[in-house]
């Protein structure tokens, strides 16, 4: 079994819930880009959304931020990485997509606590990142074609199903 899975998805796909309750699981340490980019933008004074803005508006601050978290990633073993593009820089890692729709990616974010997003949120920042990518490196993350295992996300499957999922994908 890889030592390291990457979790890939649109805005409130449940990357975060799942890849910490997979690292649980699996007793592996849990690490987001989303998290770390969250606390960026705070201590600048800006929202996620004007933080994304920026770095589509200067792809060498976005892929300065992944070169030094992939970096960081591809030192450690036993990781569960919340990382949109952890498919083309986390090596030996089997890459997962989370898929949901933007109807059930605004009920997840009204359940949950992320006071600088919501349904309005969603579409623009699903269309910032792809901007963003495809400007910094001419990609678009959401092909399913480059990952291990794509998991269509709705509100009728909770987290421990998702978990399930990938443990039986990679187990297989």
């Amino acid at each position: 079994m890889k030592t390291k899975i990457t979790l890939s998805g649109e805005v409130a796909s449940g990357k975060s819930t799942v890849g910490k309750l997979l690292a649980e699981q699996l007793g592996y340490q849990f690490i987001s880009l989303g998290n770390l980019i969250r606390k960026r933008a705070e201590n600048e004074g800006i929202s996620i959304v004007e933080f994304q803005q920026r770095c589509t508006e200067n792809p060498e601050t976005d892929k300065e931020i992944d070169r030094e978290f992939a970096d960081e990633c591809n030192k450690k073993e036993h990781l569960i990485i919340d990382y949109r593009l952890g498919f083309k820089f986390i090596n030996n890692a089997f890459h997962v997509f989370l898929k949901i729709s933007e109807e059930d990616a605004s009920e997840r974010l009204r359940k949950s606590e992320r006071g600088d997003e919501s349904s309005k949120t969603i579409p623009e920042r699903n269309n910032a990142f792809k901007k963003q990518f495809k400007n910094a490196y001419d990609i678009d993350y959401t092909l399913e074609s480059h990952y291990d295992l794509v998991v269509n996300i709705n509100n009728q499957i909770t987290p421990q199903e998702i978990v399930d999922i990938i443990l039986s994908e990679i187990k297989s």
